[in-house]
């Protein structure tokens, strides 16, 4: 089964602005509906190309590509080859490439990943492998990224 789908959600969650008068009291509160979308690529869909998107992505497809998001989900079916950029990596699947995690790269036991990577904290469960260049990534300090790196 295939599935490519870009969800919005318009959920209860809303943004609380204050309208405030002359004698800095709440007048007026107005409430702004909050859209979260995600990007899913599902069992069986192969996705060439660059992938970029403002929140969370869900792999569980192929992907040959390079990708940059916020958060990235790469389930047990999932497969990533190419450059990824991305705040939170969580992984079950497989991935080979450059890796830049900004904040947490979480490997899942049955999780594989091989490349150049640069994190800035890593969780890895038993089973877990990471094969490759790894490089700790301070928030505080501003590096220079990878250049000229090919896939295994």
């Amino acid at each position: 089964m295939s599935l490519l789908k870009l969800k919005t959600k318009t959920e209860p969650l809303h943004i609380s602005k204050n309208i405030k008068n002359y004698d800095n009291k709440i007048k007026e509160e107005i409430l702004e509906p909050i859209k979260l979308s995600s990007l899913i690529i599902g069992e069986g869909a192969t996705i060439k190309g660059e992938i970029k998107e403002e929140n969370e992505i869900t792999i569980q497809g192929n992907v040959d590509g390079d990708i940059e998001c916020k958060d990235l989900i790469v389930g047990k079916t999932g497969s990533v080859k190419g450059k990824i950029k991305a705040d939170t990596l969580y992984v079950e699947g497989n991935i080979e490439g450059e890796i830049n995690v900004r904040e947490l790269l979480k490997l899942m036991s049955s999780s594989y990943i091989s490349g150049k990577i640069s994190y800035g904290s890593v969780q890895i469960n038993e089973g877990g492998k990471l094969i490759g260049e790894l490089e700790f990534k301070d928030k505080n300090i501003v590096q220079e990224e990878f250049k000229d790196w090919k896939t295994l």
